[in-house]
């Protein structure tokens, strides 16, 4: 690759752009999303559990 071709700005090895990359992580609103789309999973995961058990049972006595 010549010196013409190559693309200063986006430098794979640029230690000091990949170090400020990795220090902003996520946003304060974007962890708040993730947590609340996780808790809103484990909620829908937990009705279903119950709604299955509630038909086995149901099954069970009949």
């Amino acid at each position: 690759m010549s010196r013409e071709e190559y693309n200063w700005l986006d430098d794979p090895f640029d230690e000091k752009k990949n170090a400020r990359l990795e220090a902003s992580g996520m946003s304060k609103g974007s962890k708040t999303a993730f947590l609340l789309g996780m808790l809103a999973l484990l909620i829908v995961i937990v009705v279903l559990f119950v709604l299955v058990g509630a038909s086995l049972l149901s099954f069970a006595t009949v």
